[in-house]
């Protein structure tokens, strides 16, 4: 369980780089993520809540890219594993929250969302790792 864990945080630094960097969340990064845990959705079928998430962010329309849609797959269905339908909408919740705070203390209007879905996403992790839901 460890070496999945380290390697969802190098996933993590890398996307959380690119996107503070470039604005720009690559396909090569957030598509094999997508990949992986779409297939843990077969021998878990809860994982299918995740899609919760993308679903939103399709629905809410501008101020969404595109790679924060490819990476709310990813991220959605590892909150769903983890914690169920309830993780999956405290993520949401919290990265919306992470962004508003971070664009009230830089006052600026074009910022990365893509941080904010992925520590979303590990304090659900974490809350499920204390809760010794794994």
């Amino acid at each position: 369980m460890w070496l999945w864990g380290a390697a969802a945080l190098a996933w993590s630094a890398a996307l959380t780089y690119f996107d503070l960097t470039r604005l720009r969340l690559p396909d090569w990064l957030t598509l094999p993520g997508a990949v992986v845990t779409f297939v843990a959705c077969v021998a878990h079928p809860v994982g299918l809540w995740g899609f919760l998430w993308p679903s939103l962010y399709l629905v809410a329309g501008s101020g969404m890219g595109g790679g924060d849609v490819k990476l709310a797959v990813p991220l959605g269905i590892a909150c769903a594993l983890l914690a169920g339908v309830g993780g999956v909408f405290a993520a949401i919740l919290a990265a919306s929250l992470f962004t508003l705070v971070a664009a009230a203390v830089t006052r600026r209007r074009g910022l990365a969302h893509g941080p904010s879905m992925l520590a979303a996403a590990w304090l659900v992790g974490l809350y499920a790792l204390a809760q010794g839901d794994l």
